[in-house]
């Protein structure tokens, strides 16, 4: 092949006179040439393999829409041509070399360094993507530096038009992957590239860039088995002060499966150039322009980020925290519905969860409040309205939000749905259309929707009052937690000592760990001390009131909260509901419909015990526990049940319901009453 080389220099080819051997490769020659007429310089690649004319007319194709490839970083092929069936490619010359003989194997490189490569690289891999090409073959050698010390990403396509392996006794094409072990993706090593394959490449590079070394090594066939199977070694081992957010992003685009990855190659760019916002390093973004032109393919401006600033720390969601995002993570999860009574903390907790997934969505991260929305049609404009879109003549406001939303990486959270559920079709038809846009609904109802997953938002842990542990040590449980923390933002001296430590405890339990209503407890602290409070909460609704005054008026009694979720029942609903407030404890669903048959055999209802049941768990006014070896039993929170017993008194419905609640369970015990005696 040497002899080959030297042989080519001073040959002509084409137009161009072969000056100098600037480099090769696995599959073709790169040559300086100069044009014979015009004694300009351009670089020839001409490939090692001989061809037939159907070889040729492929290769025809593709280099004419290869030629169209006008980017200000990406080599512009000028011209094709296949000479006694040798094919060679003329291309703009990058007189400074490579980034590879720029910066050896081994170097490392400060992340500012590293921006303004992934940036030009990932605006011309992009420009590719968009135009369906793929390149297979990013690495520094195929990183160009021209005389102003821009990129110029060459190869493009070539790894889509040649391969990397040649039959030697016919020098045919044969059908292979192409493209450099060390780079190649996961699926681009099993056959199946795309765009996705690019972004992994890049991903490599950085990784190369950042610690000297590529995250595998071995050989060929080793490598590609790492590739496949193996996790990357964590970049922090191997560069202990780097920020854990450019880590994040760098392995990101490492994923092994390309959903995991960034929606696009431009994306994985942005988040790198935020990151290293993020870590205080010096960054000046760079214009992809021609002609002082600016390229569509520049940095984005700051993504949106519309999420209301908290005040008190999340106490007792780490976990759901944790688990919600990597739920919002997993590619096919499009909207998740946090589900939960009043008062359950949905709000607070969603708040956190848009903090902590911000880096990961680049155009970023909106909340819209829906509580002071009670009409359905009403839902689309105001989250229109959130985003800044703008109704386009005629047009129904859905279209225009469509549009809007059709290529941006957004997560948006809607909160408060539970009054306007009957808009909800209308948020999968958003999602539908907007394939990067993901959603996090807050609401006391489910919204069955087939997108949906539903996640229900738990009551904060209890203690055991036949176990307490010693005083600070309580606070362990997440609900005496709030409680304390809470009770010291009104009472700063406020502690858990031997004397009251029992009565939190009891105060925590008796108020089911709802944080609205241990909050609202803990705001009388200061003229309540633990056990007068404990006492007075024989009537929770009279004094679980005086939230404070920037919460919705909803928010700011115990009552208001509830009162919420059982006006947007059906009367029918309602009725069920009030009449489980004469349940103790849990029961059966079979309890439930034998004690309705009793009430209703003087008065018909249309709604099925099993149908409303399942439609006040659907409404997170009922829970449904699961004791081992035993059937379902149904529950309600102790503060639902006050206020269900308010209602049922109010509706002059207690006589009855009692009655009939008692005759089923005197029935039962007779029935009973012959098993348990003894011989």
């Amino acid at each position: 092949m040497p002899d080959r080389a030297s042989n080519r220099v001073g040959q002509q080819l084409g137009n161009y006179r072969i000056l100098r051997l600037l480099g090769r490769g696995g599959f073709a020659e790169v040559y300086l040439g100069e044009h014979v007429y015009l004694h300009t310089y351009a670089a020839l690649k001409v490939l090692q393999i001989v061809l037939n004319d159907e070889d040729s007319n492929g290769l025809m194709v593709e280099a004419q829409t290869l030629v169209r490839l006008t980017h200000p970083h990406i080599v512009r092929v000028l011209d094709f041509a296949v000479e006694n069936g040798i094919a060679f490619i003329v291309m703009e010359y990058a007189p400074k070399g490579t980034l590879r003989r720029r910066h050896p194997q081994g170097s490392r490189l400060p992340p500012e360094t590293i921006l303004p490569y992934v940036q030009q690289v990932a605006s011309a891999l992009q420009y590719a993507h968009d135009r369906r090409l793929i390149h297979r073959d990013v690495k520094p050698e195929n990183m160009l530096l021209d005389a102003q010390d821009q990129i110029l990403l060459s190869d493009f396509g070539l790894a889509m038009l040649n391969p990397q392996t040649v039959d030697n006794s016919t020098h045919k094409m044969t059908a292979s992957f192409v493209g450099t072990t060390s780079y190649l993706s996961p699926e681009q090593l099993q056959g199946k590239p795309q765009p996705m394959s690019d972004q992994y490449a890049l991903g490599v590079v950085v990784y190369e860039w950042l610690c000297g070394k590529r995250p595998f090594s071995g050989s060929p066939i080793e490598i590609a088995m790492q590739q496949i199977s193996v996790l990357p070694p964590p970049l922090h081992e191997q560069i202990p002060d780097l920020s854990p957010a450019l880590e994040e992003t760098v392995l990101r685009a490492l994923a092994k499966e390309p959903q995991q990855r960034f929606a696009s190659v431009q994306d994985f760019a942005i988040a790198f150039e935020r990151a290293c916002q993020d870590a205080g390093y010096s960054v000046s973004t760079v214009s992809t322009s021609t002609g002082g032109e600016k390229s569509q393919y520049a940095i984005k401006p700051e993504p949106m980020w519309k999420v209301p600033t908290t005040f008190t720390p999340l106490i007792g969601r780490e976990q759901d925290v944790v688990t919600l995002c990597e739920l919002l993570k997993r590619p096919e999860v499009r909207l998740v519905t946090l589900l939960g009574t009043g008062g359950i903390g949905k709000t607070r907790l969603s708040f956190q969860v848009a903090k902590e997934m911000r880096t990961h969505f680049v155009d970023g991260v909106c909340v819209v409040a829906l509580a002071p929305v009670t009409e359905p049609d009403l839902v689309v404009p105001t989250i229109a309205q959130e985003l800044g879109i703008q109704e386009v003549g005629g047009q129904s406001i859905i279209e225009p939000v469509k549009v809007a939303l059709r290529e941006k990486h957004l997560l948006l959270f809607l909160d408060n749905f539970e009054q306007v559920v009957a808009a909800a079709p209308l948020i999968e038809e958003i999602l539908a259309a907007c394939p990067r846009v993901k959603m996090v609904v807050t609401s006391r109802v489910v919204l069955h929707l087939r997108a949906e997953y539903e996640f229900p938002v738990p009551p904060l842990g209890l203690p055991n009052l036949n176990q307490l542990p010693e005083n600070e040590a309580l606070t362990e449980y997440t609900s005496v937690a709030l409680f304390v923390q809470r009770a010291r933002a009104v009472l700063p001296t406020f502690q858990l000592t031997e004397a009251n430590a029992h009565t939190v405890a009891e105060i925590c339990v008796r108020l089911d760990g709802l944080p609205l209503a241990l909050e609202l407890a803990a705001a009388r602290i200061k003229l309540l001390p633990p056990q007068a409070l404990l006492a007075r909460l024989t009537q929770p609704l009279q004094i679980l009131t005086g939230g404070a005054r920037t919460l919705p008026p909803r928010q700011q009694t115990l009552r208001n909260a509830l009162k919420w979720s059982y006006d947007l029942l059906e009367p029918e609903e309602q009725q069920l509901f009030r009449r489980l407030t004469v349940f103790v404890g849990g029961w059966t669903l079979e309890a439930v419909e034998e004690v309705g048959k009793l009430i209703d055999s003087a008065e018909h209802s249309n709604l099925s015990t099993l149908d409303g049941v399942a439609s006040l768990l659907d409404k997170s006014l009922l829970l449904q526990i699961e004791p081992e070896g035993e059937e379902p039993r149904l529950i309600m929170l102790t503060t639902i049940r006050e206020y269900g017993q308010e209602c049922l008194r109010d509706n002059g419905e207690t006589e009855i319901t009692q009655r009939a609640h008692a005759h089923y369970y005197v029935a039962l015990v007779e029935e009973a009453e012959p098993h348990l005696k003894g011989k």
